[in-house]
């Protein structure tokens, strides 16, 4: 935490479906009380398995069907018709699972004292939206493309089809039955709320935001407010609802279809409804991450175990991935193992080579060090050789590969996580 300049944490364990153990590190905010079992955090993007849980119930209910075109439900605003919706109109299903064919669509926080803008606003980037419109640029059903313009469609769709607000519609289907006394996806919070809450830094630690100015106008991708304790009992319940021991809010059926695998961005790591699947039977996992200052991750295993994280500081997603890879080790999972490598010595003369810009990744060189920025315009981290070609993080599971041809010069690289490889073509 103090490397990472991450002033607070807090971590639940699940095992056998049960919360095994879970603790509050450091400050919820610099000179204030210690991280506690009721400091709410931002969820950031792990807003959005929640929400999907609450679609699901809607489907299960009757009142929505899955494969039908989402403008079928809505009412006071409508996915625009283009080329690529003609002949295959914008499902539930594919706003779920990030196939509908709508652009990469970033989510924005707003305080509140500058002005948020409503749901239509920020369908249709008018101000004070700050975001581009929500729009489909791909046809949909064909591929995988992370929107999180996709979910404020679900949250558009659910407020119509409850008649109630957001927060309201949430606390009903889901938070409540699963007794996520703490949650919330009110926006702004209340200042009860507000003063429970951790207060969000940059990478330096230093420079917060404090929750009472930390709005997302897309609560349904990125707006839930909630505590590491309370988020496991959500893991948990789908957890108890795939293996059919509890139905309070989805049944088997539902719970299974959501932890499903489709499409996405490799063959490792593909899409359910609502969360990414990863593993192999029997033992595949369900998981979400999220970043929006606050960085956080959850991990579930249907068969019993799991882990939540959330931090409150902008390098919380390294620290984020360490801890999952130790739950990993202490409790023997087949998969997010922490990985040992081995630095050899290379000439730093040999790094000029890989200096340039690759897509959304920087190579510098610092003197003897190869520095990198993922994603460019972040703080550059240190690239460590296993040979003269490979580099790893020392914070998180990535590997950087470099093309390089018989007379030296690099062409690309390859990029790999945990979750994906991607090639990337050095900018010329």
């Amino acid at each position: 935490m103090l490397r990472l300049h991450v002033p607070g944490v807090s971590i639940a364990v699940i095992h056998d479906k049960r919360i095994d153990w879970s603790k509050g590190y450091g400050v919820a905010r610099l000179g204030g009380p210690t991280v506690s079992a009721s400091t709410l955090f931002g969820a950031a993007s792990m807003s959005k398995p929640v929400t999907a849980m609450a679609v699901l119930r809607l489907v299960q209910e009757g009142k929505i069907d899955l494969d039908v075109d989402v403008n079928t439900y809505l009412k006071r605003w409508k996915i625009p018709a283009n080329e690529y919706t003609k002949n295959h109109p914008v499902t539930v299903r594919e706003l779920l699972s990030h196939t509908s064919g709508i652009g990469t669509h970033n989510g924005m926080i707003y305080d509140p004292d500058k002005g948020v803008p409503s749901m239509l606003e920020v369908l249709d980037g008018k101000p004070p939206a700050t975001t581009t419109p929500v729009r489909v640029d791909s046809e949909p059903g064909k591929k995988y493309a992370y929107a999180n313009g996709g979910y404020m469609i679900l949250e558009l769709l659910i407020t119509e089809l409850t008649g109630k607000s957001f927060a309201e519609a949430m606390r009903e289907l889901v938070l409540a039955p699963i007794g996520m006394i703490h949650s919330t996806y009110e926006a702004s919070l209340s200042p009860a709320k507000a003063a429970a809450a951790a207060m969000a830094y940059d990478e330096s630690g230093t420079s917060g935001t404090a929750a009472a100015h930390f709005v997302e106008p897309n609560a349904a991708a990125g707006g839930l407010w909630t505590t590491a304790t309370d988020y496991a009992k959500f893991v948990i319940e789908l957890q108890k609802a795939y293996a059919g021991e509890s139905h309070r809010v989805l049944d088997q059926k539902m719970a299974q279809m959501m932890v499903t695998a489709g499409l996405g961005p490799s063959e490792s790591i593909r899409w359910g409804l609502g969360v990414r699947v990863g593993g192999t039977q029997p033992h595949i996992y369900f998981e979400h991450g999220g970043s929006a200052v606050f960085q956080c991750d959850m991990v579930g295993y249907p068969t019993g175990d799991g882990v939540v994280v959330f931090t409150n500081g902008g390098g919380g997603g390294s620290l984020s991935d360490q801890i999952v890879r130790s739950v990993a080790q202490a409790y023997a999972w087949p998969d997010f193992q922490p990985l040992e490598h081995t630095v050899v010595p290379v000439d730093p003369s040999k790094f000029g080579h890989y200096v340039g810009t690759y897509d959304f990744i920087k190579v510098t060189q610092d003197g003897s060090h190869l520095m990198a920025e993922i994603p460019l315009g972040s703080k550059a981290q240190e690239l460590f050789p296993e040979s003269e070609t490979q580099y790893f993080l020392r914070d998180v599971p990535t590997r950087v590969i470099f093309d390089v041809n018989p007379d030296g010069s690099v062409t690309g690289l390859e990029f790999i996580t945990t979750y994906v490889q991607w090639h990337r073509e050095k900018t010329p």
